[in-house]
């Protein structure tokens, strides 16, 4: 792991057990319990981010192009889904592609895997263990958008490379529903542009953002001009093993991607 690539000098993750580490935990756990979504700007140096794109664009070849419909917790939506609000069109690399790359050691490093734990109240944060989808880049170029939808995970992490002139905002309706309650009511309004809960954000290359993805209703907006919008997407669990199915792998990251283990109990869903 390149230390250079992360601003230690404000995000001291080697040094938990120092008051600064303490503070910067409290603070940010905090206002993640308040609003659902936390953005840090500037966690990576200027050399990180160069470096993180440039290994991006080295690989650009090799994206697929995602392009797929509404996931599964619209299946039993009870009313008519409004059009070009579901879905999801981008360009994405999994973890098979970034192997051995610094982007993959910045989603091994164990202090950020710690500082990620400590901000979600968690003991201890696991790494996804599927072979593409624990690890990727979204790359949205111009006309690519992700309609509106929910993580599988609990918790989403973010690391932010590039950021558009045009378009390409990140939209997040917080605490919309529960594991028991879908709350369709209110999430038809955000689908129907008619709620006042959804916040807009503008984010940062260099910024780390840590959302409560699985229960709040997100999108990024259709990016319209200058510069690709790129999200490199660190996938942390709660316990050892989750992957995704082989079904869904070939979806998002296309028909060539490497078999998962797709273990009983381990499956990640929406």
């Amino acid at each position: 792991m390149n230390l250079n690539h992360v601003n230690l000098a404000d995000y001291p993750l080697r040094e938990p057990h120092s008051q600064a580490y303490k503070s910067l935990v409290e603070e940010w756990r905090h206002r993640l319990v308040e609003t659902g979504l936390i953005n840090l700007d500037a966690f990576l140096t200027v050399e990180g981010v160069e470096t993180f794109r440039k290994e991006v664009y080295d690989r650009r070849p090799d994206a697929f192009h995602s392009v797929h419909g509404a996931q599964a917790y619209f299946d039993n939506y009870p009313g008519e889904l409004p059009k070009d609000v579901l879905g999801s069109d981008t360009f994405c690399l999994g973890h098979h592609n970034l192997q051995q790359s610094a982007m993959d050691q910045l989603f091994r490093w164990k202090p950020l895997r710690g500082f990620i734990a400590a901000l979600t109240g968690n003991n201890e944060v696991f790494l996804h263990e599927d072979p593409t989808n624990a690890l990727v880049i979204q790359l949205y170029e111009p006309g690519c958008w992700t309609g509106w939808h929910f993580d599988r995970a609990n918790f989403t992490t973010i690391v932010n490379l590039g950021e558009p002139d045009g378009g390409g905002l990140f939209e997040c309706a917080p605490d919309i529903r529960t594991e028991e309650d879908p709350n369709y009511a209110e999430v038809e309004e955000v689908l129907l542009n008619r709620s006042d809960r959804v916040q807009r954000y503008e984010m940062k290359a260099g910024s780390l953002t840590l959302m409560l993805g699985r229960y709040s209703l997100h999108r990024v907006t259709r990016i319209e001009e200058g510069a690709d919008r790129i999200s490199l997407v660190l996938k942390y669990e709660t316990q050892p093993g989750v992957s995704i199915s082989t079904a869904d792998r070939r979806l998002i990251y296309g028909p060539l991607v490497p078999d998962g283990p797709d273990i009983a109990g381990k499956i990640a869903t929406n």
